[in-house]
């Protein structure tokens, strides 16, 4: 389907929720996210970044961690890009009602987006376990070898969900009920087929819509697709302020 038919959808409907996946941070500079960087981090590190990144590996060998944690992760975080702008214009326009992701590298933050829902974590919320006390990501790449609290001396636990850990039930119901109150759902960057795809599961809205460079299979259950590059096709469908109105209507386009 066209690039219109997005950009008649999203400046014309209200109550929207967008699942934002890997692309747009990858397309910013994140380097993390990209499919060869895992290679990368095993030839330098000699572990896997799932091995890394586990609560096992930080308990047990926390300076280890931290080293990988600030050079691979802290200092190749990258930056907001395109995506992120039409979703902060969205939500000022009063269309958006939040963002939903597994990233933990704030590019929606950075753009001044408010709602946004990290199901993972973000990089400036390390937090003391002790006390509570919340560190931004430059205070860990400052205090090095180990970040301790300043506060209680304990050892900072990254702001990153670890392998191994449990996931903030609390975040995941404030997700799926979001989504529940959508009209429209954006899948962007991502596919259905995907891990954050499957909280579609939650959607009774009336238009579902996924933007990605690829298509896959089960992105044909969306009422509109949009294939390329992600930034391009999201600056062409919300391209400026599209404040609300009065009533808003849009047909669904049956075309394949």
């Amino acid at each position: 389907m066209s690039v219109a038919y997005l950009k008649q959808i999203l400046t014309g409907s209200r109550d929207i929720v967008c699942l934002l996946g890997r692309a747009p941070a990858i397309a910013g500079g994140c380097d993390f996210y990209r499919e060869d960087y895992a290679y990368e981090i095993e030839t330098k590190y000699g572990r896997s970044p799932g091995e890394i990144f586990s609560s096992s590996f930080f308990i047990n060998r926390p300076k280890a961690f931290y080293e990988c944690y600030r050079e691979e992760v802290l200092k190749r975080r990258g930056g907001p890009d395109a995506c992120n702008y039409a979703l902060k214009r969205m939500e000022e326009d009063g269309r958006l009602l939040g963002i939903i992701t597994r990233g933990f590298f704030n590019h929606s933050r950075m753009v001044g987006c408010k709602n946004v829902i990290q199901l993972y974590g973000n990089i400036d919320a390390n937090t003391c376990p002790h006390c509570g006390k919340v560190y931004d990501a430059d205070y860990i790449l400052e205090h090095t070898p180990l970040p301790c609290c300043e506060n209680c001396g304990s050892l900072i636990h990254p702001g990153i969900a670890l392998q191994g850990e449990i996931l903030d039930n609390l975040q995941i119901t404030r997700a799926a009920d979001l989504i529940a109150r959508a009209r429209v759902l954006l899948v962007l960057g991502t596919s259905l087929h995907s891990t954050l795809g499957e909280l579609v599961k939650y959607f009774k809205g009336s238009f579902l819509a996924v933007v990605n460079s690829v298509e896959e299979f089960a992105d044909h259950k969306a009422d509109c697709f949009c294939a390329g590059n992600v930034a391009e096709i999201m600056g062409e469908a919300y391209p400026g302020h599209h404040p609300i109105g009065g009533a808003e209507t849009i047909e669904k386009d049956r075309r394949m």
